[in-house]
């Protein structure tokens, strides 16, 4: 039997996203609900935190009873189990390989405003911004492969909140960390490709007339 769920990094995306761009509190609930396993352990910030303050934290950065939140990843990865460690053994079913498929880990960094929180210094409600990076585990809460009931059972995070005016900057510095980056590649290797062209980091004299 061939697994048509969603690849472990699809899964991440669509259900994290799901409880910042929920429109209430009560539909974020139920995306917190599907996203973590009851039992998960968890930390942020190197505080370990329960299933409930899981709830409190997410819920709380939230202004008002109604209204999303803003979301985006800008950077995400996830891979999943070793193939080759079948639940059943190698005496084990075609369906219990593909089960033992969807589960995972991810890791990435992501965007969330919408945020009201006091200054610092002042104490005021002001527009800010959370940077978040995560590392989960995600496994299958049932052995049915026709299900899609993966959930986080593990999950560190470090999460920061700037100013709302700040995010322009961090993500122009990051493109030019990444451009910076990709010109030393070029400069080592040489640069030949036609997609190297498109980023602008041929080699001198390469460029097509």
């Amino acid at each position: 039997m061939t697994s048509t769920l969603p690849s472990i990094a699809e899964w991440a995306d669509k259900r994290t996203a799901a409880v910042y761009t929920a429109k209430s509190k009560t539909l974020a609930k139920v995306a917190i609900e599907e996203l973590f396993a009851p039992h998960v352990k968890a930390s942020i910030n190197g505080r370990n935190i329960t299933r409930e303050e899981i709830d409190q934290l997410l819920l709380g950065m939230r202004p008002t009873e109604e209204g999303a939140l803003g979301f985006y990843w800008t950077d995400l990865v996830g891979a999943p189990k070793d193939p080759s460690q079948r639940v059943g053994g190698n005496g084990g079913s075609m369906a219990c390989f593909t089960y033992r498929m969807q589960d995972g880990s991810v890791s990435g960094m992501f965007i969330i405003s919408g945020l009201r929180l006091p200054n610092p210094q002042t104490g005021e409600l002001v527009p800010m911004f959370r940077r978040k990076g995560v590392a989960v585990i995600v496994e299958s809460q049932s052995q049915d492969p026709a299900v899609d009931s993966r959930k986080i059972v593990e999950f560190v995070a470090v999460a920061n909140n700037y100013p709302l005016d700040q995010l322009a900057a961090q993500e122009k510095e990051r493109g030019t960390y990444v451009s910076n980056h990709l010109a030393q590649q070029c400069r080592m290797k040489g640069c030949t490709r036609k997609g190297d062209q498109d980023l602008g980091l041929e080699r001198p004299g390469t460029r097509a007339g």
